[in-house]
């Protein structure tokens, strides 16, 4: 038997016989783990009911974008079509489904998604699950603090004997987002081309229109690291007083150190783009760059905790797990741990917080897909039927309930 699993979202799935989506309210992506891998990701763009992402224009199609729920309705259901009959090929009506959402995905998105997974595909059943929380099934424990750097945000929340803790929910607009703007501002400002011409060209010169974000996406994995800690704040320390005096510091001990080598990379098959090697190491530093109250994604970690109840903090803090595309970076992890190694020893947190050190663990994932590893565990289980809202059910409420909803609550119904 072929079991199969789909998701949308951070990643979108295959497996066996439930399907998982994983949710994401702006960018789906989606692969294969049976017989071959297969990896794409697909993004969605509509601004009337007349244009939509349609088989033809797929490829082309930008982020998910929409101003209507009929809008929305649309692009779900051809995206959700092209995955069940050409990739999966397997009958919506035979398969359960098991959506892995964000604590910050819209009402709109969740209870358009199950109308459409309803009504046009008629899926037996569905549940929704936290995404933060499938992390702790790659592992095999009930307690973590789960922090997802993803595309938009940088989200953190504990989970406690397998229940999220909502009001410690920590969350930050910094992610890979940002890093793609800085390095686009960086290359107009600083990069060169190499064409047919003789001499390089400023990338300024030669660009006729911006830089897609697959391109920005691509410059970021392929080029960009992290820092290490020690490192990083030189540049910041540079960077700032550069910013606010207009003028590089003369203090020896601020001297920006060598930068690594250029690198070359090709663009549109006919130009070489040099990538400064500045900029290789600066793009992700804002991701530890604390802004005007003093917050960063290491701030969030030690400002959940503390959030948390007293007997719980020693038991989250041996116990990290970082998701998300962004936390691919090589040395993410190990800046994250000296980050917050010396916030430890800060004011702010050294008598508020007496911890030694912070634990993270590592998945049997890569972090950008480690909720979905998590979601297939879970829809191999005897958990999902009991949990999951049925087309019944639905066609009655006609909506999904919230995680915690009294109208279903007092009569009866299962809630998520």
């Amino acid at each position: 038997m072929k079991y199969k699993l789909m998701v949308i979202n951070s990643y979108a799935l295959v497996f066996l016989r439930s399907s998982v989506l994983v949710l994401s309210s702006c960018r789906i992506h989606w692969f294969s783990i049976y017989e071959n891998w297969i990896c794409k990701r697909s993004r969605t763009k509509v601004h009337n009911t007349n244009r939509s992402c349609t088989s033809n224009n797929w490829k082309n199609c930008s982020n998910l974008e929409y101003q209507t729920e009929d809008d929305l309705f649309i692009v779900l259901k051809e995206f959700i079509h092209r995955l069940y009959f050409k990739y999966l090929a397997v009958n919506p009506k035979d398969r359960r489904v098991v959506i892995v959402e964000s604590v910050l995905c819209p009402t709109l998105f969740r209870n358009t998604l199950a109308e459409v997974l309803f009504m046009h595909f008629e899926t037996p059943s569905l549940v929704y699950v936290p995404s933060h929380l499938m992390a702790l099934f790659t592992l095999g424990i009930s307690s973590a603090l789960v922090m997802d750097v993803g595309y938009s945000e940088t989200v953190v929340l504990p989970i406690y004997c397998g229940v999220p803790i909502l009001n410690t929910y920590e969350s930050l607009p910094v992610a890979g987002q940002l890093i793609h703007r800085r390095i686009e501002a960086e290359l107009m400002e600083k990069a060169y081309v190499k064409t047919s011409a003789p001499n390089e060209r400023p990338l300024a010169e030669v660009l006729s229109e911006p830089l897609k974000e697959s391109i920005l996406e691509d410059i970021k994995v392929r080029t960009c690291f992290v820092t290490p800690r020690a490192r990083g704040l030189i540049l910041q320390a540079h960077e700032s007083r550069k910013r606010i005096k207009g003028t590089v510091s003369p203090d020896p001990e601020l001297e920006v150190p060598t930068p690594p080598p250029d690198v070359n990379y090709p663009l549109d098959g006919e130009k070489i783009l040099t990538i400064p090697g500045s900029l290789r190491e600066w793009a992700a530093e804002l991701l530890f760059e604390q802004d005007a109250d003093n917050k960063s994604i290491a701030t969030l970690i030690l400002d959940s905790l503390l959030r948390c109840p007293i007997d719980t903090r020693k038991e989250l803090a041996n116990n990290v797990i970082i998701m998300g595309g962004t936390a691919m970076l090589p040395g993410f992890k190990h800046s994250l741990l000296t980050e917050i190694k010396m916030l430890l020893d800060d004011p702010r947190y050294a008598s508020r917080l007496p911890l030694k050190e912070i634990k993270i663990h590592n998945p049997p994932a890569k972090e950008n897909y480690v909720a979905w590893l998590g979601a297939a565990a879970f829809g191999a289980t005897e958990a999902v039927p009991s949990r999951s809202i049925t087309k019944d059910q639905y066609r009655q409420k006609k909506y999904i309930p919230d995680w915690c909803d009294k109208k279903w609550a007092e009569n009866g119904e299962k809630t998520l």
